[in-house]
């Protein structure tokens, strides 16, 4: 069978990843290593992190990111594996494989200093729907603003077509003249 790349992505208790880290870390080596992985890259993606809902009664958890490579056909009984010998610290985890088109541009940036925080910090300089507000709507320069959604088109007529969509635009539509 060919061997795949594969990323997982562990959200592990933080009060014991504080406690026994270097011990988790050890144990989630050696079960991809037990199973005939190769660990690639292993390295905290966000420590601390709060959570959007309580997972066993955790409100912060620490996030642990591996890539390896591994035998398709042995990826089934890893998964069994950790969800039945991981419950004690392992609050959730998520594996994707990774697209052989992607492998080296995805390693790249697992493996760059920099590359931990890149993604979080990309979510950070976005603007979020929140920052949208009826003060703000149409002005061009502000996030969701009119300039998001490109000129306004012109019917020919010299008055420019309704906005599709906009609650205001829909009311005057339905308004006889």
């Amino acid at each position: 069978m060919p061997v795949e790349l594969y990323e997982t992505m562990f959200v592990i208790d933080s009060g014991k990843m504080a406690t026994d880290g270097e011990m988790i870390k050890e144990s989630l080596h050696a079960t991809l290593n037990k199973h005939g992985g190769e660990v690639l890259v292993s390295r905290p993606w966000n420590e601390n992190q709060k959570l959007a809902y309580p997972m066993r009664k955790q409100k912060k958890a620490h996030f642990h990111i591996i890539y390896y490579k591994m035998e398709s056909t042995s990826q089934q009984s890893l998964e069994a594996d950790v969800r039945l010998n991981m419950t004690d610290f392992l609050l959730r985890h998520l594996t994707s494989h990774v697209d052989r088109r992607y492998e080296e541009v995805m390693m790249h940036i697992a493996r760059d200093e920099q590359g931990a925080s890149f993604a979080l910090r990309g979510y950070h300089d976005e603007p979020s729907p929140t920052d949208i507000t009826p003060a703000n709507i149409n002005d061009p320069n502000a996030p969701g603003g009119v300039a998001d959604f490109g000129p306004v088109p012109d019917l020919g007529n010299g008055a420019p077509a309704p906005r599709r969509g906009r609650r205001s635009d829909m009311a005057d539509a339905d308004k006889p003249e």
